[in-house]
């Protein structure tokens, strides 16, 4: 993700750290509600999508499973990314 931040931004590791500031703030908003997210409907039903950063311009796409204590990124996404389409593509965790 970094790689990917710091080709977009030009080399902007600043840049970089801001965001990925905005991801861990966001995992750990999620970590401490699991279960509260918008829920997504079929075919990508039991994945939440949750906003967030600056400007709530960052997505991420997750499921929780409770019982075995975990957390499942389907996607991060910042603003302007088709993230319902790329989530699509990653519906599948083994449980």
């Amino acid at each position: 993700m970094v790689d990917h931040i710091i080709d977009v931004t030009g080399g902007d590791f600043d840049a970089a750290g801001r965001r990925l500031d905005e991801v861990d703030d966001l995992l750990t908003d999620i970590n401490t509600n699991p279960l509260s997210g918008v829920r997504l409907a079929p075919p990508l039903d039991g994945w939440l999508v949750r906003h967030g950063g600056r400007g709530h311009r960052l997505t991420i796409v997750f499921r929780a499973d409770l019982a075995q204590d975990c957390i499942f990124v389907a996607l991060v996404a910042f603003g302007g990314q088709d993230w319902l389409t790329e989530s699509e593509t990653r519906k599948s965790f083994g449980r």
